[in-house]
Order: structure tokens, then sequence, then C-alpha cells
């Protein structure tokens, strides 16, 4: 079987398999139970699934990391900074990697900060572990090769020379994982391992909107990772972390998770890194800023709840520290429900994963400030094709890659059920008009077509924190200033 799978000349090795096993898994799991999509080739709900599962054993792996160092306070804030990330709900719900990925770097990660951060380097079984969890990692999405500097760097500076061993373990048992669980790997290692870390880079170039500005994904500033994961963080992560900036007791698991952090956003803000798609392929480090947010908030309720009347020897002073202590437990739940509160709406909302934190004003700050609006076209979902005519020809702008129109039509199943036809606009508005679907996501449309032209009917329109996300208007009466 899996030469047959893996010897095929269509096998596309971009992605290692396990993140696509888990997913598929799912797909194949409980595709039955969900009806809707019986005419399509995919049932994409059911594979969502897995994605969904996958954050849930993140959750709880973040839980018992936080509960084992600081107690269930410290547990039930980080879990709750982590669910109030609006990008991480929002690729949570889709059938991709990346939710797989960070589940995976999580896991390698966690095992580290809690085995590698001793006064000793770690025994040989916390080694063999962790080498067995970072060859997982490897199996799952290519940011693996993100972790071996990191923890290279960490261990020779902790442990000097009693590092090489455990470091040699680690390595070695997850290149073994690695080679192991990918076939396509055993017909010619060398070969094409070279070929799928050459396939990292050798990719189409795509496009961000960055502060304004169109950038290929080669040439984006040096600070967009920095500012675009800041620029995403909810109220409750920037707060926390805050929080723990002030504290300044950083114990060395602290100290390696900040590293876990730093490390992927210093490799995508090299020069020459290809990075797109928002927050997307650095979205690995939001679990471990959760821990630290988490913690920090859990230091500051334990120093609120540590203020006390001083003593006077007045019988009344066991009441007055009855009510101290009710006002800072007052004060502490008012904390935990202003900062947490408002990131529910975007965190429930379909299109979370657009979503822009209070650092830039929200989404509408973000749009002033020159901002993408969104990158995955989450816009388009079931109540916006309800708002198409059934039986009609749709122009799309923009139109990312050449199967993007066909695989819309294969597997979006209302697309189906109201026979919507879709095709390429053609950027000729004297021989093309009538129902044009405009996706913003403003690195790849036109300059030309990022307004509602004038005598246009606009039809439908999908909005979030007052940004547009995506519309379809009329453009048979049209006046256009420009040729889009």
């Amino acid at each position: 079987t899996a030469g047959t799978v893996f010897e095929n000349d269509q096998f596309l090795p971009d992605h290692p398999p396990l993140g696509r096993l888990l997913l598929g898994l799912s797909h194949d799991l409980t595709s039955w139970s969900i009806s809707g999509s019986e005419g399509t080739i995919y049932n994409v709900v059911a594979a969502r699934i897995g994605s969904c599962a996958a954050f849930a054993v993140t959750v709880l792996l973040l839980a018992e990391f936080a509960r084992r160092r600081d107690g269930i306070v410290s547990a039930v804030l980080t879990v709750l900074v982590l669910v109030a990330m609006p990008r991480v709900i929002g690729h949570s719900r889709l059938a991709a990697l990346e939710t797989m990925t960070s589940l995976a770097w999580t896991a390698a990660v966690l095992h580290l900060a809690s085995h590698w951060t001793g006064s000793t380097s770690p025994p040989w079984k916390q080694s063999l572990i962790g080498g067995i969890l970072f060859g997982l990692l490897l199996l799952t999405k290519v940011q693996g090769i993100l972790l071996p500097p990191m923890i290279v760097f960490w261990a020779l500076l902790r442990f000097r020379w009693n590092a090489v061993k455990p470091l040699m373990i680690w390595g070695l048992t997850g290149a073994c994982v690695f080679f192991i669980g990918w076939p396509w790997l055993w017909q010619d290692p060398v070969g094409h391992t070279l070929q799928y870390l050459g396939r990292t880079t050798d990719r189409q170039t795509l496009y961000c909107w960055y502060l304004g500005t169109r950038y290929a994904d080669k040439l984006v500033p040096w600070h967009y990772p920095f500012v675009m994961m800041l620029a995403t963080l909810p109220l409750s992560a920037v707060v926390g972390l805050g929080a723990r900036l002030i504290r300044r007791r950083f114990d060395a698991a602290d100290q390696f998770l900040a590293i876990s952090i730093l490390g992927p956003l210093l490799v995508f803000a090299v020069p020459g890194t290809p990075v797109y798609d928002g927050t997307r392929l650095f979205l690995i480090v939001t679990p471990m800023i959760a821990v630290l947010a988490g913690r920090g908030l859990h230091l500051t309720l334990m120093w609120l709840q540590s203020l006390r009347l001083p003593s006077t020897g007045d019988t009344s002073a066991p009441r007055q520290s009855r009510c101290m202590w009710s006002l800072t437990s007052c004060a502490a739940v008012l904390i935990c429900v202003s900062i947490f509160l408002p990131s529910v709406p975007s965190v429930i909302s379909p299109f979370a994963m657009d979503d822009y934190g209070p650092l830039v004003g929200g989404n509408r700050g973000a749009q002033t400030l020159g901002m993408e609006s969104g990158y995955w076209a989450d816009a388009l979902n079931g109540d916006f094709w309800e708002q198409v005519p059934e039986g009609s020809l749709v122009s799309v702008a923009p139109v990312s890659h050449q199967f993007q129109l066909t695989a819309m039509e294969a597997l979006v199943p209302v697309i189906q059920q109201r026979k919507i036809r879709l095709q390429a606009f053609r950027y000729d508005s004297s021989q093309q008009r009538g129902l044009l679907l405009l996706i913003h996501r403003l690195a790849d449309l036109r300059p030309g077509l990022q307004s509602t032209p004038a005598g246009a009917r606009r039809v439908a329109v999908v909005t979030h924190g007052s940004v547009i996300l995506c519309e379809l208007v009329d453009t048979t009466d049209a006046t256009w200033i420009e040729t889009p």
C-alpha cells in the first residue's frame, strides 16, 4: 500500500503525512453522520472535526502543564487566554494543517520545558521521549525544523558539555521517527529529503498587504511577524504578557518558553524568508504565549489576594480583613471578566481568522493602518451564497490560483445546490458585465476593484468589524473610472 501511494507520480510531497492522516481519519470516521455533502468529492466539515479535536488536545496539554507548575487557577487562566485568541479559534475550524502543527509543536516544546530546564541535563529516557515528539512534529509540517536550533542553543548554554549526549539522543530519535513515518523517504532518503526541503522555499510568489503596501512574500519588512502577532493578540493576552513582564520572576521554564516564542518570529523576520497569510506560518507560538500570559494573570491575582489591612490590635481588624479580602476577590473577578469578555464576539464570529486586537484599535484601526482584511476568503460561507441568485454566472476577483474556482464548485455543497457557476474576472469592463464577486484580499485585489464602481448595485456584502471582507455587485450599469 505504501508503495502504491508514495511511488505514484501524482503524489505531492509538499507536506509530511501525519497531519493529513489525522484529517483523513476524522473525515472517514465522521462523514457518515454529517449530511449535506453527498454530491461533493469530500465532506469538508467532517475533516474539520480533526482540527477541532487537535485544538482540544492542545488545550488539555496547556492546562496540565500550567496545573503542575502553579495550580488549577493558573491552568484555567492559561486555557482562557488561548481560547480567547480569535485567530487560533478560527484556524481550528479549518480542515488544514495549522492546528495539527500547533498541537505537535506544543507537545514537543512543553516536554522540553518540563525536562530540559532543571539544574542537570535530562536523563536518556526523557531525551528519547522528547525525540519521539520532535519526530512527530517533523511528520506534521516543515515548521518542525525551527526547533533544533533553539534547543541546541538552550541546552549548551545551560548544561554545557553535559548537553551533548541528550541532544544526540533527542536529534537521532527525531530523525528516525521522521524517516520511519514517511515511506516516501524510503525510496531515496537523501534525494527526497532535499526535494521536500526545497519545495518549502521554491514556491509560487505570494503577496502581502502590509501597512498600505503590497509586498512579495520574500520582500516583506523584517518587523512583519512581530507587528502581526502583537496586532492580533486579544486583550487578555496583552494584559497577561504585560503583567508577566512586570512581575519579572522568570524561572528556567519561562525563559525557555520565551525562546520558543521568539525563535520562530526571528526566523520569519530574516530578510528573504517567505512570509504571508497573516499569522498563519507562526501561529505555533500562540500556545506558549498563552502559558506566559496565563501565568502573568495568575501572579497578578495572587498579589491582589495577598493584600491585607495592617494589624492594629483593634477588635474590628478581623472584620476589616475579611472586608479587604472580599474587595480584592471582587476586583480579581472584575479584572478577569473585563479582559476576557471583549473577545467573546470575535471568537464566536465565523470570521475569527480576520480579527485584529486592541493594540491596533480592532479591525477598523487595522484598516486605517493599512492591514490586510483577510486572506482565507472565509467570508464566502453558506449565508453569503444563499444571497446569490440561483443559476447565475458569477465573475470572481481576485483568483489566487488556477484550481480555486473549480475546487469551490466541487467542494461547496451550496454552490452545487443553487447551480451557481464561477468564472475568473477578465479585467475588461467593456466585455464583462453582470455579477462580480470581489474578495477583499487586498494584496491581490487590484486598486480599481477595491471600491464599488459608480452605478453598480450591491447584491450582498460581508463585513467584520465594519471592514468589508467580500461583496457581490451587479456591474451591468456600472461606470468604471479606470480599467480594473
